[in-house]
């Protein structure tokens, strides 16, 4: 079942990403928008310019999910205990994030694009 959510979730973004990476142009609307939402699952769409937050406003909390980079991105990341990582993901690159809180910002030098899938 886990597979079959996996293809079916993150093939159609990953297909896209070489064209919403091209779509980018510098600078866009920062923004956190719900594009797909029903009883199992909420998808999220995040744009981030250099310097902003990718996932979320300041320090915030998320549950668990499925996070899909659209386009390169380049960062930081500050846990709960306050330590900072530094992070690049290639545009088509899924992972699974366990849930937490956290400060994330895009430190690259161009926008960037995150979706992210959550299970409820």
């Amino acid at each position: 079942m886990k597979k079959i959510f996996f293809i079916s979730i993150c093939v159609p973004f990953v297909c896209i990403s070489s064209l919403a990476q091209s779509q980018l142009k510098f600078p866009v609307k920062d923004r956190i928008k719900t594009v797909f939402e029903n009883e199992k699952m909420k998808v999220t769409e995040y744009i981030s310019n250099p310097g902003k937050d990718v996932c979320g406003k300041g320090k915030h909390s998320h549950p668990a999910h499925l996070d899909i980079a659209i386009t390169d991105i380049t960062g930081t990341e500050t846990g709960e205990d306050g330590k900072t990582e530094k992070f690049k993901l290639k545009a088509g690159t899924t992972y699974w994030f366990g849930g937490g809180t956290h400060v994330a910002i895009n430190n690259g030098n161009k926008p960037a694009k995150l979706i992210t899938v959550e299970p409820k």
